[in-house]
């Protein structure tokens, strides 16, 4: 949620009130206690309608803020409150936000100035509402708001005396700010009086017109394509849907014209793939859109979406193989290739089809909403404008309104991913983009950053129009070491804030924008073996170009820099992470009802506990509930999951080896699987050849309960050791295992199937809520592609003298997004420890750890004992001597040195 800044307004002469920090307004109700204790400690409870003035935004979608209702402090989820920021009560909300700014001023006779702005801001309202006299019609004819505007001139009342009957030498005190929130609360509820009346009294504002059509024809002599202009659309999402969903199907109707496809026309053929795949990119924007709005998140809608990006992807590719093929001059290749891309125009059609219905399905139960007023939209219109086969303009727009002159010739045009690079004599028409070639950062065409040089990427983190995106800020915060230095950083930082002029517009935005920037780099994103450095030059900063500016933000930056140095933890507790990934944090909300019992047998406890202390009558794995053994496994795993924090995943940390290696928690989790593997194996590779096929069966039911408890981890160790060759070889054990165990264990394999590189685990994640614990290796596999796949710098713009390299940003956001997608898993399971289990577990991967390490090759030789070979002499290879679990990910190999 963008926090947004309330306009400014007229002041009295020599003063600027500057409203920076929003109020927001509860939507609805928010009680702590249902949240794990580990997450709850901070928050603050609210009831729909409250408003909280909101200090700082965090990039997690967690807000530091107050109750106005209660006067206390904590932290909020901002998908429970919207801005408040109602054009008849802003003035009010300035002035009030001046007397909360500044709250200690050096006489009363500030705190009288400040008074009077607030009754200047009541009186504002009142006018602005023609209830400024008791006698209007409005306040006689409606009993409602006579009662409201009585209470609010009452709460000011109150106010004045507090003021007057305080000393010369008092500064505004917290009784005064108390009163403050009061007449802001009353003001909202003398608002909210007209929405309650019979009648409505605030006018609206009038809706955007716009008009729109679509209409097309395919003409047996030339093309009638679909032209790009920008235009005000429509605002509601549901006709903006509608209305690009008709301009899609034009644009891929056009592929069926037989014209399109011969020899004579390469360039027709691209430029329609490049119109088709614009039109699916604001489809999908959209679709994005409405998909955002759904919670819990709707997983159809979002497969729906990502099913289209891939059938526009194998359409582009599917034309450039078309216009290849032509060049060969084989018309039987041209034929196969044609009857591909009409295959994949016809994908793409039935998938804008789900597209459009999934999205419809949402809008349905969140509500048509209107979309921004203020941006200009691509209107599909379709013209004429292809006729021939000569030179030819075209047009390229991004979904921001960039609208570039570019020659194209038949010869020279090439479907390249990236948006069409401009001619030298382009005339850029959008603001945005000659800020963006002076400033060095490149954005892609939705908007997001794709690279920049260091002062760009902090120009963007403090610009002065807007927040800046949560994705970006996270992302910078987190990856930042990988691009430059905190002491570069903090310099940068600096520059900005210095190289302001007092005349500047919105500089007072600006400058408090690079304060905040440092208090979230401090208060949560600390790291103190590397930052520190960085504090000299914060202080100097603080004690001098800040202190003249803002010496509140002085003051705090100075102690954020006595407490950083010494701590290990972040003051802000970035747990906060773990439930505004994805804003959605309803679906995160543990149950409220009770604990499960555990299932367990007195007698067989004090079996296990016996043998934890003694040593002897080893428990038979057969007398555990294999729902019970899932839990108390599910329980050890998510204890080491979520202590996993974002920097052991960065620069392909958890690569390295044990003792060079900070992602302690990642290689003991990986340590643990490979353990829990070996367990398992030696478990079955006992007794006699019923007794095995008992133990197999025993741990496939136990798999099938980690995969209800949403183990995936644990499934995968398990369905790994089964599928190890110490126990497939036992042909004999298999041959007895009953058909339905069979058929159940082929039915867990195929989730966890390394083919397509996890496509059938990847969907079951993407509809999977939390608690859940992911398998580690594919997540360290996809960051371990986007660190070795992508360069850590990219050219700036080719065709420019100076095209030094820019960071390639986009490689950190893919990274951040990778990490965020983990955790939004790192929620606590609610099952109940049984103290002699998870002694009994510690105890056996224990001794299986030191027994592996002492002979890799002890369950191989078991597995030869059971059952020997049939005619030879028992050797024993490395190969399958042991379970690695780590191994069934090739790209990447995770798993810590055993003998190191």
């Amino acid at each position: 949620m963008a926090t947004g800044d309330i306009h400014s307004v007229s002041a009295p002469q020599g003063q600027t009130y500057v409203a920076y920090y929003p109020f927001l307004r509860a939507t609805h109700s928010f009680d702590q206690s249902a949240l794990e204790s580990s997450v709850a400690g901070g928050c603050l409870d609210f009831e729909a309608g409250d408003l909280i003035l909101l200090h700082s935004f965090h990039a997690t979608g967690w807000g530091d803020g107050t109750s106005l209702a209660t006067n206390k402090r904590g932290w909020i989820p901002s998908n429970y409150c919207e801005p408040y920021d109602v054009q008849q009560v802003r003035p009010l909300l300035v002035a009030i936000l001046n007397v909360l700014v500044n709250p200690r001023p050096e006489d009363a006779r500030s705190s009288q100035i400040a008074v009077t702005t607030i009754v200047s801001g009541v009186r504002s309202l009142l006018d602005g509402t023609d209830c400024l006299s008791q006698d209007s019609h409005l306040v006689r004819e409606s009993k409602t708001i006579r009662a409201s505007r009585h209470t609010l001139l009452e709460e000011v009342s109150v106010l004045v005396s507090c003021v007057k009957n305080q000393s010369p030498e008092t500064s505004i005190s917290e009784n005064m700010v108390r009163h403050t929130y009061r007449i802001l609360q009353r003001a909202a509820a003398f608002l909210d009086s007209f929405d309650s009346d019979e009648y409505s009294y605030l006018s609206s504002t009038p809706p955007v017109e716009y008009t729109s059509e679509i209409s097309s024809s395919v003409e047996d002599g030339g093309f009638t394509g679909v032209g790009l202009s920008l235009e005000y659309q429509p605002v509601s999402a549901l006709a903006r849907l509608n209305f690009l969903y008709d301009a899609t199907l034009v644009c891929l109707g056009s592929f069926l014209n037989s014209s399109y496809v011969d020899n004579r026309a390469p360039t027709k053929l691209l430029l329609t793939t490049r119109r088709a795949a614009h039109a699916s990119r604001e489809l999908l924007a959209l679709v994005e859109t409405v998909s955002s709005r759904a919670s819990p998140m709707v997983y159809s809608l979002e497969e729906a979406k990502e099913a289209m990006y891939n059938r526009i992807t194998v359409l582009v590719t599917a034309a450039r193989d078309v216009v290849a093929a032509q060049s060969l001059e084989n018309q039987d290749v041209v034929v196969t290739e044609t009857q591909k891309l009409i295959d994949a125009v016809v994908a793409c059609v039935r998938t804008a089809g789900l597209c459009l219905a999934k999205s419809k399905f949402v809008l349905d139960q969140v509500g048509d909403f209107d979309l921004e007023v203020d941006r200009r939209y691509l209107d599909y219109q379709l013209q004429s404008q292809l006729g021939t086969s000569s030179r030819r303009s075209s047009k390229s727009e991004s979904s921001y309104g960039m609208t570039a002159a570019t020659s194209l010739d038949d010869e020279s045009w090439n479907m390249a991913p990236e948006p069409l690079p401009s001619d030298t004599d382009t005339e850029v028409k959008d603001k945005k983009t000659r800020t963006t070639l002076q400033d060095r950062i490149v954005y892609n065409e939705d908007g997001q950053v794709q690279g920049g040089s260091l002062e760009a990427l902090v120009k963007q983190l403090t610009a002065n129009n807007a927040a800046p995106d949560a994705l970006f800020v996270s992302t910078f915060f987190l990856t930042f070491r990988l691009f430059t230095t905190p002491v570069a950083l903090a310099q940068a930082l600096v520059h900005r804030f210095i190289s302001l002029s007092p005349d500047e517009q919105n500089v007072l935005a600006v400058r408090l924008r690079v304060y905040n920037a440092l208090k979230g780099w401090m208060e949560s994103h600390w790291r103190k073996e590397t930052d520190n450095e960085a504090i000299p030059i914060i202080v100097d900063f603080a004690n001098g170009s800040l202190k003249s500016a803002l010496p509140f933000a002085s003051t705090r930056l100075l102690d954020l820099s006595k407490k950083v140095v010494n701590i290990d933890n972040p003051l802000v507790p970035r747990s906060m992470s773990k439930l505004g990934i994805d804003k959605s944090l309803g679906i995160l909300l543990p149950d409220s009802s009770s604990v499960p019992t555990p299932i367990v047998n007195k007698l067989h406890l004090a079996i296990v506990a016996r043998y934890v202390r003694e040593g002897e009558l080893a428990p038979n794995i057969l007398d555990f509930d294999p729902l019970e053994l899932a839990r108390q496994i599910t329980v050890k795993e998510s204890r080491l999951f979520c202590k996993i924090v974002p920097e052991e995943l960065l620069g392909q940390e958890f690569s390295k080896k044990a003792g060079k290696s900070t992602a302690v928690n990642v290689k003991a989790m990986s340590s643990l699987s490979t353990d829990l593997a070996n367990l398992i194996g030696e478990s079955i590779l006992t007794g006699d050849v019923k007794v095995r096929m008992n133990t197999i069966r025993h741990w496939i039911r136990v798999a099938e309960k980690c995969l209800e408890l949403k183990n995936y981890n644990c499934l995968m160790a398990i369905t790994c050791a089964l599928q190890s060759s110490v126990i497939l070889r036992l042909k004999k054990t298999w041959e007895i295992l009953p058909p339905r165990y069979h058929s159940l264990f082929a039915e867990l394999k195929s989730i966890i199937v390394y083919e397509k590189n996890y496509a059938s685990y990847r969907t079951l994640l993407r509809n999977t809520s939390p608690p859940c614990i992911p398998y580690l290796g594919v997540y360290l596999t996809d960051l371990t592609f986007a660190d070795e796949g992508n360069s850590d710098f990219r050219t700036f713009h080719p065709d420019m003298e100076d095209s030094s390299p820019i960071i390639n940003f986009d490689k950190h956001v893919r990274t951040t997004k990778i990490i965020a997608d983990l955790q939004r898993f790192q929620v606590p399971y609610r099952f109940q420890d049984v103290p002699e289990l998870q002694a009994w577990l510690d105890v056996e991967v224990n001794r299986v750890h030191e027994m592996y390490l002492q002979d890799q090759h002890v369950l191989y030789r078991r597995s030869c004992n059971v059952e020997p070979k049939l005619g030879g002499t028992q050797t024993h290879s490395g190969i399958g001597a042991g379970i690695d679990v780590s191994a069934v990910t090739d790209a990447v190999s995770w798993n810590d040195e055993r003998s190191s």
